[in-house]
């Protein structure tokens, strides 16, 4: 008889120890505080979250190395218009000439202060103040944006401008209006009040025309604009810009701007008898860490720079009156060209010659950011397109200098958009920015370089996340409509 009962000995016993081992793995699955279900059978979320491994090298890869990474492309985004608090009235438009205003006093010298959008902050009140308290009447535009462009009338759309009514007692001070009016030129501005004394107060905005390589354009500018300010015997003064925050522009970079404005004043002051030139950055510094732009100071910063400013200015004047170098010129009479070159209307943007009308598909979108925090200028944002039909306009893509290897596929235009508008409500993004990536749009375009606003509006803020530094920057011929809300 054979014995049986020892196999099944066994194999019962390594059944039994089977059964240990996984029952010992799975407790041990569920971790110490948990049931043994619950450890097994949870979901993801309630577990470690699940770790991504990197993606295995492709053959060869290890050895040749990944192929080579596509230049950095700004990725299609979606732009809304900004949640702003509820905005003040929308600035007027201001239509027409300038109106002579009389003398308050015969006795009193005129200054009249032309100012950028620094001159819209606390520190334009206080220039005013001071200025008054010295025994002087004062007239003050503040031109948001304001650059020798817009002095030489290069700038045909309206901005904002902040008009301080004219103050001779200090009662008087303080009081303004904020208006959307075409620049005005150093020349009607002269012709029209025929101030003793044109203080200007500017710098902050073409910084980077006077801190390049090429400043040849900006000194002639400059050089027209005190010629002009000095055409009926007024005395010039000039106020620089506070100093930027390091992180926007750093020393070197300010030194050498203001170098160039230095050696741009010059001759006006070898003639004047004294230094026309104010350097407000050991008055007013933007350290790190200060809210803003990192150009414009905080209200309390600008009020002590505008104080300081005023007096400097105010110490100017009493020592041309003392040497009898301060002599006021005859009335002036407005000439009549000055009474009629502006329309009751914003000037339409005169057509460039080179320009063609073609289909664009939007591919992406530069992204401004959060647009609050561009109070004091508008803004340009680059937007790039793809022609549709290229074929059709082969002879304009020779021309402007585009690719023409269409077996690449459809050229990309890089067109540069006025994107921030601040009519008086504060910026707002406008109606181009509402555009759809994928969205089809015709467009008559001409080279930036050639458009009537195009040197003036490369000295504003603009957004370009695309890296073809060298591809050609186009805008569309009707610019100045696209601030439209």
């Amino acid at each position: 008889m054979i014995d049986r009962s020892r196999p099944a000995f066994h194999r019962h016993l390594r059944f039994a120890w089977l059964y240990a081992v996984a029952t010992a793995l799975v407790v041990s699955m569920a971790g110490p505080d948990t049931g043994f279900a619950e450890g097994f059978f949870q979901k993801r979320s309630e577990r470690q979250a699940k770790i991504a491994k990197p993606p295995k090298p492709k053959p060869f890869q290890s050895i040749f190395g990944p192929k080579k990474s596509e230049p950095v492309r700004a990725i299609p985004i979606e732009t809304p218009a900004p949640v702003l608090p509820a905005p003040v009235a929308t600035a007027p438009f201001s239509a027409g000439a300038l109106s002579a205003i009389p003398r308050t006093r015969p006795d009193q010298l005129r200054v009249f202060v032309l100012g950028d959008s620094q001159s819209l902050l606390p520190f334009g009140s206080e220039l005013q103040k001071t200025l008054v308290a010295a025994g002087h009447e004062v007239l003050f535009h503040g031109v948001k944006n304001g650059t020798p462009y817009f002095w030489q009338g290069k700038w045909t759309s309206p901005v904002l401008t902040r008009v301080f009514e004219p103050a001779a007692v200090p009662e008087a001070c303080g009081r303004w209006s904020e208006v959307s009016m075409v620049p005005r030129s150093i020349t009607e501005y002269v012709a029209t009040y025929d101030p003793d004394v044109f203080i200007i107060q500017a710098g902050t905005n073409f910084e980077e025309d006077l801190a390049s390589d090429y400043t040849a354009g900006i000194l002639g500018l400059i050089d027209t604009s005190l010629r002009e300010a000095t055409s009926r015997g007024a005395k010039v003064l000039w106020i620089g810009p506070p100093d930027a925050r390091d992180d926007v522009k750093d020393t070197a970079y300010q030194d050498r701007a203001v170098t160039t404005l230095r050696a741009a004043l010059t001759t006006i002051g070898a003639a004047q008898g004294s230094d026309p030139f104010f350097d407000s950055r050991p008055v007013c510094p933007i350290p790190e860490g200060t809210p803003g732009d990192g150009e414009h100071p905080t209200d309390e910063a600008g009020k002590a720079w505008g104080i300081a400013a005023g007096q400097w200015a105010a110490a100017q004047i009493e020592q041309w009156r003392h040497h009898g170098r301060l002599q006021r010129a005859a009335p002036a009479v407005a000439p009549a060209s000055s009474m009629t070159s502006l329309s009751s209307a914003p000037p339409a943007a005169v057509t460039p010659a080179r320009s063609f009308e073609a289909e664009f598909e939007l591919v992406a979108k530069s992204d401004p950011g959060d647009i609050s925090t561009l109070p004091y200028t508008d803004a340009f944002s680059v937007y790039r397109y793809r022609l549709r039909q290229p074929t059709v306009y082969l002879p304009q893509l020779l021309e402007f200098g585009l690719p023409v290897d269409l077996s690449k596929g459809e050229p990309s235009i890089y067109v540069l958009h006025w994107a921030v508008h601040n009519d008086g409500r504060g910026p707002r993004a406008t109606k181009v920015t509402s555009r759809q990536v994928g969205e089809t749009y015709a467009m008559r375009i001409c080279p930036l370089s050639e458009h009537p606003l195009g040197k003036p509006v490369g000295t504003m803020t603009q957004f370009n996340d695309f890296n073809d530094l060298l591809a050609p920057m186009f805008v569309a011929t009707n610019l100045a409509e696209e601030r439209a809300f």
